[in-house]
């Protein structure tokens, strides 16, 4: 899938809510993948956000936050997953989870977190 460079987005995450965003990915990937309408998607981020992972573990020192590069296509399909998934985290206490997942959702559409630390 190749999109054209103006519909690629830096999305900003603190590296928490990113390693949180990946878990949450990789446990409805096989779901997601039955689909054959969404494969090419689903394989195209599954693919950004384990090369994401990669580069993390690299990193002797991790970045507080992490950007990544997204397409117009790829950052929708992700955020109303966010969303699906942002309706089933538990609320308050000591799961910040959903705190992540909101931070995923603000980054998702178009807000982010204030420094701009690159993945590469």
């Amino acid at each position: 899938m190749t999109e054209p460079m103006q519909d690629v987005q830096p999305v900003t995450l603190s590296s928490q809510a990113f390693l949180i965003l990946c878990r949450l990915y990789d446990g409805c990937y096989d779901e997601l993948k039955q689909n054959e309408q969404l494969s090419e998607i689903v394989e195209s981020i599954a693919g950004m956000l384990l090369a994401g992972v990669e580069t993390l573990e690299k990193q002797e020192a991790k970045p507080k936050n992490i950007t990544f590069p997204l397409t117009m296509q790829q950052a929708f399909f992700l955020r109303r997953l966010v969303v699906e998934l942002l309706a089933h985290a538990p609320q308050g206490g000591e799961d910040r989870t959903a705190e992540w997942l909101q931070e995923c959702l603000t980054a998702l559409s178009g807000g982010g977190v204030s420094s701009n630390a690159p993945l590469s």
